[in-house]
């Protein structure tokens, strides 16, 4: 069943109209239910939430408050953002000790970030994994969506980089736009595609004012999301990119 927490959230989206937050709370709920094996009460909740969704927007249902960004621009966001099922837990990965202590700080930051805004802190959020294929940089990132009962969004990198000038930067403003607007863990898999350095030989003009564009959205985002960028060449990364992640962590 859902959570206090996910109750009031639900009433509290349903009150303010925020259809988006209302969806987005319904699929925690369901996560929750697959993972304690109640699958058929989770398939259901998932394909209530797709059908509203499908009415709403066939509809053109409008409401007195300000319709959610991604709502507004759910045609523009088809193709690039992922909604991905998980359900691993901390204690199904394989990790280093030290691995696993820097991950249980972050869920434990994500857990009390109330208190932590108290004393004007802020939880790490914005992570860098790096490692080679198979060591676990994707479950990891689906491992902290489970623990911390949150929607996981792949971005679909094939679909956000195009040829055409400046479309690339402005699907990406989309893409932290969501951010903003919907808490969830974000993952940038194959994150060397888009953070290569800039000046590199193979570096052409589209993609060296798309990195621009990550330095300065991810910079200024201020969200409560968790952002995950993973890649398994760090060595081919702008220099500039480390310094805009809260923690850097190496998998092996």
């Amino acid at each position: 069943m859902a959570t206090a927490e996910q109750l009031k959230a639900l009433l509290k989206s349903h009150a303010e109209r925020d259809d988006q937050r209302f969806y987005s709370v319904a699929l925690q709920v369901a996560a929750k239910e697959a993972r304690q094996g109640h699958n058929k009460l989770a398939s259901d909740i998932k394909n209530l939430v797709e059908k509203s969704q499908r009415s709403t927007n066939k509809l053109g249902l409008a409401s007195s408050r300000t319709i959610p960004f991604a709502q507004q621009n759910q045609s523009e966001l088809k193709g690039l953002l992922e909604l991905t099922p998980h359900s691993v837990r901390l204690n199904e990965l394989v990790l280093s000790d030290d691995i696993q202590e820097r991950m249980e700080k972050v869920i434990l930051e994500q857990r009390q970030k109330d208190k932590l805004s108290q004393f004007g802190l802020q939880p790490r959020r914005k992570l860098l994994f790096t490692g080679s294929p198979g060591t676990g940089k994707t479950m990891s990132a689906s491992m902290l969506a489970t623990e911390l009962k949150l929607p996981l969004y792949t971005i679909v990198l094939d679909n956000l980089i195009t040829r055409f000038m400046g479309e690339t930067a402005a699907k990406l403003r989309l893409i932290f736009d969501h951010i903003r607007q919907t808490r969830a863990v974000y993952l940038f898999d194959e994150f060397d595609a888009i953070g290569t350095q800039r000046g590199a030989p193979n570096d052409v003009g589209e993609i060296r004012r798309v990195l621009n564009s990550f330095l300065l959205f991810v910079e200024q985002d201020a969200s409560e999301s968790i952002i995950v960028a993973a890649t398994n060449h760090p060595e081919l990364l702008d220099q500039a990119l480390y310094r805009r992640f809260d923690d850097i962590i190496k998998l092996k």
